[in-house]
């Protein structure tokens, strides 16, 4: 099952909201367990070329782009966040695009990032066997999501389905949660080998900023990380 339209249209609808919140650096899940983590895990960027799925506003494609990257695209399905992206980062690629119907020839990237994207969608298999596609040989495919033991509560279980609310009730998102058994076969039928998996802790800088949500997540795992290789 897509992207929830619904989900698309909070985005394009918030979408000034979620640049500010994102661009802030008040998001201690960002900021300081998530992201330090994701590029504590990244390639050598020089001269490979980048495709990051779920771009948002673009921050993290700049980013690839700064440590050397020869091309970066960035792709997403909010309209408003891409516009936003193209007017922030002129020079870098951004595209409307789904991640399971990805419009590239086989074997265009070394790379692909995607940044708490892929519960977004129920299933990964559409997606994996798109970014398998796309990649060429030895290529590596880096991405986090939600982590099970938290967000995968018995009662989502059941449905497979969450709606949380942000920004006061107005932001409305579906995100869809599964067993990790279920993360391991999809990823496994897809083809891909899996050279890295990562369950990430706040950085120590978190204490000083946030001590409370350091406390609790440097027990508790929030998100997961997966590097996988494209070896045939």
């Amino acid at each position: 099952m897509p992207t929830d339209k619904r989900t698309i249209q909070s985005y394009n609808r918030y979408a000034l909201k979620w640049v500010e919140r994102i661009r802030s650096g008040e998001n201690s899940a960002h900021v300081f367990l998530e992201k330090p983590a994701m590029y504590s895990r990244l390639p050598k960027m020089i001269g490979k070329s980048v495709l990051c799925i779920g771009c948002g506003s673009g921050e993290e494609c700049w980013k690839m782009k700064k440590l050397g990257a020869g091309k970066v695209v960035g792709i997403d399905l909010s309209q408003e966040l891409i516009d936003v992206a193209k007017r922030s980062y002129p020079n870098l690629n951004f595209q409307v695009m789904d991640m399971e119907k990805l419009k590239y020839p086989g074997g265009s990237f070394d790379f692909i990032y995607s940044s708490l994207v892929l519960h977004y969608v129920k299933s990964w298999r559409k997606t994996l066997k798109e970014v398998y596609r796309v990649l060429r040989k030895d290529g590596v495919f880096l991405f986090s999501t939600h982590h099970p033991f938290l967000w995968g509560k018995e009662e989502y279980y059941r449905s497979r389905k969450i709606r949380d609310l942000w920004f006061n009730g107005e932001f409305k998102v579906s995100y869809y949660h599964r067993p990790l058994s279920e993360m391991i076969k999809d990823i496994l039928e897809s083809g891909f080998a899996i050279s890295d998996f990562l369950e990430p802790k706040p950085v120590p800088a978190c204490f000083k900023k946030d001590p409370e949500f350091f406390k609790i997540y440097r027990n508790m795992p929030l998100f997961l990380i997966f590097k996988l290789e494209k070896r045939v």
